[in-house]
């Protein structure tokens, strides 16, 4: 009979952690990736969700490159290895082209 508060006790932190669990999940999510390689964006157009990010990852071997969007200013170069991140945070239609090399051309639409 004693052990019953023990476990009672024990239960209460633990349904506690259940219900936090997803909250923290959701919040730490990892970015989608774009590769930048081959003087292009791979994928071209990525769809994601509201709130969520976007890194872009330069895997070229000797150019660099930024990203350029209509509604904010050009990102730094980047060069050979570095990545750059960006979170959308309104659904809409956002297309963006490299600075430098603005045949290299990719869409993020977010819903």
């Amino acid at each position: 009979m004693q052990r019953r508060p023990f476990f009672g006790l024990l239960a209460l932190p633990v349904s506690a952690a259940a219900l936090l669990a997803p909250r923290v999940g959701a919040q730490s999510r990892a970015p989608h990736e774009v590769t930048i390689s081959g003087m292009q964006f791979m994928p071209a157009e990525l769809q994601v969700q509201s709130g969520e990010t976007v890194r872009w990852t330069n895997q070229e071997k000797r150019t660099s490159h930024s990203l350029l969007f209509a509604d904010q200013p050009e990102s730094e170069r980047l060069l050979p290895g570095e990545h750059w991140e960006r979170r959308f945070d309104q659904a809409g239609d956002y297309p963006y082209v490299c600075g430098p090399h603005p045949d290299m051309k990719g869409r993020i639409l977010v819903r």
